[in-house]
């Protein structure tokens, strides 16, 4: 299927479906700054599973080419957690897999635990700092310090000359390699949206750990060491913590990424236990 638009809450929301009509509808959000590209880029080869899974990938409000509230209120893991619901209900899914990167990870967690009727399991992939501050790592603290800069230098110099002061700034990136590939996200973004879904999710709540105790489906939670913003003691929170959970740990930044095949037998067994 091609590239579609819908309305969601409001906003005119870009998606798209691959996969067999009759297939398990898996429902993937991307990260912070990201668009449906970013989970390409992140998770190359997923269309090896297309045969047995029938895959839903969207820009989020205010991320790729989705509209977006031009107000930080707009941007939780409330409202977040609803547009996904009612994504993947448009689709026909009254059921699915729920996941995603990031803040797809934050997301889908959001929808577990208010809409538990609706999912069928979790794939929570790099999730972000989970939890209150107090039990957060400086690197995790360096990190959010790191997104709140750019919403402020976004509002104050504009996208493009954000881009050029962040590039080198510490705590941008783990890699050489990521803050390339973050420095290009950023300048796809919409500086009409960027800083306020930053703000939002900076300052949106998140369920208390304990909560996640109440989840009672199948997990994934795929995570990589070294990466504040995506740091491994929330991915082994949620392992600790979602009775039925696996955590998958790469050694370094970008492990995944770089060990595709790896990543694909991962989500390919894991689909066919629930099958």
């Amino acid at each position: 299927m091609p590239i579609a638009f819908t309305h969601v809450n409001g906003h005119r929301i870009r998606y798209r479906v691959e996969g067999p009509n009759d297939a398990p509808l898996v429902v993937f959000g991307h990260g912070l700054l990201g668009s449906i590209e970013q989970i390409e880029q992140h998770a190359p080869g997923l269309d090896t599973l297309y045969d047995s899974i029938r895959f839903l990938t969207y820009d989020a409000r205010g991320h790729g080419q989705s509209e977006g509230p031009g107000d930080p209120t707009g941007y939780s893991w409330d409202t977040l957690g609803h547009d996904m619901a009612l994504i993947a209900r448009s689709v026909g899914g009254e059921k699915a897999i729920f996941g995603g990167g990031s803040m797809g990870a934050a997301t889908s967690l959001w929808v577990a635990l208010e809409h538990p009727e609706r999912v069928q399991a979790l794939v929570l992939a790099i999730p972000p700092p989970l939890g209150a501050d107090a039990i957060r790592g400086e690197n995790e603290r360096a990190a959010i310090r790191m997104l709140e800069f750019l919403a402020a230098a976004v509002e104050n110099y504009g996208l493009e000359q954000t881009v050029q002061i962040a590039r080198n700034a510490p705590g941008f990136a783990p890699t050489p390699e990521d803050a390339d590939q973050r420095a290009r996200w950023l300048l796809q973004q919409n500086p009409r949206t960027i800083l306020h879904a930053i703000r939002g999710l900076l300052d949106a709540p998140h369920h208390d750990p304990e909560a996640y105790r109440q989840i009672n489906v199948p997990t994934l939670v795929i995570a990589h060491e070294g990466d504040g913003l995506h740091p491994m003691r929330s991915a082994k929170l949620l392992a600790d913590t979602i009775p039925n959970a696996r955590l998958l740990a790469g050694d370094r930044p970008g492990y995944w990424r770089s060990n595709p095949e790896k990543l694909q037998s991962e989500l390919r067994t894991f689909f066919n236990t629930l099958a």
